[in-house]
């Protein structure tokens, strides 16, 4: 059979753009999108490449952003200036010799937009409409680097002409603010575009290919490659490629990679050097895919979920209390530069009854309570997944409750994470079946088709008030004003006001599915914290909430039995005025009656004490009992679950050297006591759903 040809689409694509003569000043630096969504760090700076000072009175940047040059502004001879949203924040980072001339309104858009700058006449001296996918460099979107021009003297709106910034050790923020490039040339970088390489396979030579042009004239095309076996190098070597014979178009240059044994990891740039002597590197040392990858795995996938082998080159230790304490300790004595630009890892993923595999290199890994914590690319996603969790924490029986539940939620409309298995390999270490669960960030509400820039806040069990307990994921420097502001019109109105107030600042919709599904998997935790709430950012835009931490639901909490048969949990849980149950459990909540027991959360309490809420939420739990929540829904769900791990727990036992048997049937017993939540949990809403009555008026007591 022929080799596949896999073509790998390159940051430095030509397009057509504004000229810059020596006598211009142009746009050198853009910092649109800093580490952490920390807007205030945005800035601007432009150059002047020419021999002579040029008076900036009255020129302008506009577009996105808009600043108006004072009189009698400036810049020398090969100098710079910088302008940024906030001067502040901007020289506490970067110090005050930074040839800051002023501060801009409004904001660098992170997705990309168009940028002008015009002198005094209004006439364009300049423009870039930079953009945050390839060809334009992704490390600068939000990965701690600046976009740098390289040429003063090259095209504007070339994405070619543009690298993402380096960050030199020690140094806690990328970019160059007022000061040269660390990409500047003096003249235009050899281009590389179409590079491609044969689908490797072990033994045998890997073909690659790569058309590369220069104005001056191509000197010279190498291939730099180094080749991986699990954790050490095994190989490395320099290739001289050579104009292709064969093809028409003499720009076409071809040669080999030698052939490497099974399971390795290759990794190789093409350096070209033009007459003139500029030397271009691609991919650039800078992006966050600074090599082209491919492996000589063969995927002997025979299972019914994904192999995933993670190659960390000896950077995450297999878990264990020394070396866990030995690997937190080296993390935390990393300098913060390091911790946002580690993307040295890759990933393997063979899919079950293939033949092929998935290849993602230069991927970021970290440990996570319970497991992994995995980033992928912006532009080369897993299934559509920016960053997943790979869970095995506790009890074997998490494996099934937290992907259960999130179907459930699905189900019923509740936008919930991606869930899935794999079995897991860290280096050579095999590390059996381990949960997958998406992250939630902006990839995730892209993939929702939802607007992914709003506020996202991760509650917590822990913490003093409304800001101690919402942990901020996004925008960090907008604050906490539109939660504090929604809680508080939450305590205030009464009446049918707050019920208006609801309707205007909430999906009513969705969150009536969302505590319906806590009510059915009795996730007693879900409702004063273990979820995410989210603002849309657009005018008029509502919260909603993400469901999160699924696993002690279906029956289970603290101190349960062993054989989950707690059916129990009031439909009056969660609302303002709930009060704990009157039997005395030991352990709980400080003065509770039970241990699952929780005060109302912040949006719970007064929710679902409010009547027409608390009509709809009781409507949409009928609802579910009557479609998803039933056993002819969702018994094949269990079943289809069943029937996929049940192998993983067999393979786990043999690799730690457990009794198989004894883990088979503690399986079995969980899957069942799944089954029985799904019976007698639903015979126990149904029957409260009777029984229940009108609410005639709202605590007056809504917080937490």
């Amino acid at each position: 059979m022929s080799l596949l040809v896999v073509c790998c689409a390159l940051l430095c694509v030509a397009r057509p753009g504004l000229g810059a003569s020596p006598s211009r000043v142009v746009f050198s630096e853009l910092m649109y999108h800093p580490f952490g969504d920390q807007d205030d760090l945005q800035f601007i700076e432009i150059h002047n490449p020419g021999d002579v000072a040029v008076d900036l009175s009255r020129w302008a940047v506009r577009g996105g952003v808009d600043f108006a040059f004072p009189r009698g502004a400036s810049i020398p001879p090969g100098g710079y200036r910088v302008v940024c949203r906030n001067t502040a924040a901007f020289r506490v980072c970067h110090g005050d010799s930074t040839n800051v001339i002023g501060t801009f309104t409004g904001s660098l858009s992170r997705k990309g937009e168009r940028i002008e700058l015009a002198d005094a006449q209004g006439e364009v001296r300049d423009a870039v409409h930079y953009g945050d996918r390839p060809p334009w460099p992704v490390a600068a979107d939000g990965h701690g680097a600046s976009l740098e021009r390289i040429c003063a003297g090259a095209a504007s709106n070339d994405p070619a002409n543009w690298c993402a910034s380096g960050i030199g050790a020690g140094e806690a923020f990328a970019g160059t603010p007022g000061r040269r490039n660390s990409c500047d040339s003096p003249v235009p970088l050899p281009r590389i575009v179409e590079v491609c390489h044969d689908r490797p396979v072990p033994g045998q030579p890997i073909g690659v290919s790569a058309r590369v042009t220069d104005d001056a004239g191509v000197a010279s095309v190498a291939l730099h490659w180094e080749a991986w076996l699990v954790d050490s190098p095994i190989a490395k070597g320099e290739t001289p490629l050579i104009v292709d014979q064969a093809a028409s178009d003499r720009a076409r240059y071809v040669g080999a990679i030698p052939g490497q044994p099974e399971s390795c990891l290759i990794r190789f740039v093409i350096e070209a050097r033009s007459v003139s002597g500029a030397v271009r590197l691609c991919p650039s040392a800078t992006d966050l895919h600074p090599t082209f990858s491919c492996a000589t795995h063969i995927n002997t996938n025979t299972a019914r979920i994904p192999f995933l082998k993670l190659i960390t080159f000896g950077r995450i230790q297999k878990p264990g209390v020394a070396r866990r304490v030995q690997a937190l300790a080296e993390e935390s004595a990393r300098p913060p530069w390091a911790t946002r630009m580690d993307w040295s890892c890759a990933a393997v993923i063979l899919p079950p009854g293939e033949t092929g595999l998935l290849m993602f290199d230069h991927v970021r890994v970290r440990r996570r309570k319970g497991g992994y914590k995995i980033e992928f690319q912006p532009d080369r996603p897993w299934q559509g997944l920016r960053a997943v969790n790979l869970i095995l924490e506790g009890s074997p029986r998490y494996l099934l409750s937290e992907p259960l539940a999130f179907e459930l939620y699905r189900r019923a409309g509740v936008p919930s994470p991606a869930t899935d298995h794999v079995r897991l390999w860290l280096d050579q270490h095999a590390l059996g079946c381990h949960l997958v669960v998406e992250q939630p960030n902006r990839a995730f509400f892209r993939r929702l088709g939802q607007e992914p820039d709003g506020n996202l806040y991760k509650l917590l069990w822990y913490g003093d008030g409304v800001a101690g307990q919402h942990e901020k994921k996004t925008n960090p420097d907008t604050g906490y004003a539109d939660l504090l502001d929604v809680i508080d019109g939450l305590r205030k109105t009464v009446g049918l006001a707050r019920w208006d107030f609801i309707r205007q600042h909430f999906d009513v919709d969705e969150l009536a599915g969302y505590f319906a599904v806590c009510m059915c998997i009795q996730n007693w935790d879900g409702f004063f914290n273990n979820y995410y709430a989210y603002r849309d950012p657009r005018p008029g835009g509502k919260w909603q909430i993400i469901p999160w931490d699924q696993d002690k639901t279906w029956g289970d909490y603290d101190g349960a039995s062993p054989a989950y048969d707690w059916y129990e949990m009031p439909l009056t849980y969660g609302m303002a005025g709930d009060k704990p149950p009157r039997r005395s459990w030991f352990g709980g909540w400080p003065d509770a009656g039970a241990p699952w027991w929780r005060p109302p959360g912040w949006f719970s309490g007064p929710l679902l004490a409010e009547p027409h809420f608390r009509e709809q939420f009781l409507a949409r739990l009928r609802e579910l009992c009557d479609t998803a929540f039933t056993e002819q829904a969702f018994g094949p769900v269990i079943t289809a679950l069943e029937q996929r791990i049940e192998p993983e727990i067999v393979y786990r036992a043999s690799i730690e050297r457990r009794d198989t048997e004894v883990a088979l049937r503690r399986f079995r017993g969980d899957i069942e006591s799944f089954r029985d939540q799904l019976v007698n949990r639903r015979r126990f809403i149904l029957r409260q759903l009777t029984e229940s009555k009108p609410l005639s008026s709202v605590e007056a007591d809504s917080s937490p």
